[in-house]
């Protein structure tokens, strides 16, 4: 595979295009292009401009809407829920965040959850809107049944991300940002792509067996959950 390079510029230019195209207003697709380049800035590849093509194809098939009304259906002083009127969730999930740090601002805490969105990107791009007021930041979502628990030959869970980033003075912020499996999907798409090798203790077929295959996934294997099977640490007892 050839490999080529392009700038932060070119990407970015490239993506909000397409983004554009699809139908988003230019303000929803420069946040939404923010939030995948992120991921590439912070060498999360798996999340960044690569999931792009996924998105349009969510759009071919109508599961997005370029264009949603986002809006608060219920709320109190500290928490509230937003519909995303299913857009795009790069860009329903930081209209969220906003939501929760304004809450915060003025309750103490802000709990925002979100119904009727789709993938939001890399969970630390939201979370870390929290840390230029000072906040502690938390996000993290449901995923789609990929994972398999352990012993277990059926896909039960989702990789379900979580990212908490805490501000720290002068010093670094400490930003932990993680799916609940062994590697993101976003890792073996990566690696199908190149037709590279998984690591084992990332997947197993779909008897459940150990594989470095990263195209099980497709053929009905599963992931495995943090710590990937019994022998690399899954299962305690």
């Amino acid at each position: 595979m050839t490999e080529q390079l392009f700038s932060h510029h070119q990407l970015f230019d490239f993506t909000k295009t397409v983004l554009q195209k699809i139908g988003c207003s230019p303000g929803d697709a420069d946040i939404a292009t923010r939030v995948l380049l992120s991921a590439d800035l912070r060498g999360i590849d798996s999340h960044g401009v690569a999931r792009l093509s996924g998105y349009v194809r969510l759009w071919e098939a109508d599961r997005i809407n370029p264009k949603p009304e986002k809006r608060i259906v219920h709320e109190s002083p500290s928490t509230a829920v937003v519909d995303g009127d299913r857009g795009l969730g790069l860009v329903v999930a930081p209209f969220a965040m906003q939501v929760a740090i304004e809450k915060a601002r003025n309750a103490g805490t802000g709990w925002v959850s979100v119904q009727n969105s789709n993938h939001f990107g890399i969970a630390g791009y939201h979370a870390m809107l929290a840390l230029g007021h000072d906040m502690i930041g938390i996000a993290l979502t449901n995923a789609s049944p990929l994972v398999a628990p352990t012993f277990s030959v059926e896909r039960l869970l989702g990789t379900n991300p979580i990212c908490v980033a805490v501000p720290a003075g002068d010093e670094p912020p400490f930003v932990a940002d993680m799916a609940t499996t062994t590697a993101a999907n976003g890792k073996l798409e990566i690696l199908q792509r190149k037709n590279g090798v998984a690591p084992l203790g990332w997947i197993q077929n779909k008897k459940g067996e150990p594989s470095t295959n990263p195209h099980e996934l497709k053929a009905g294997g599963a992931l495995l959950p943090l710590g990937g099977d019994r022998e690399h640490g899954s299962h305690k007892g």
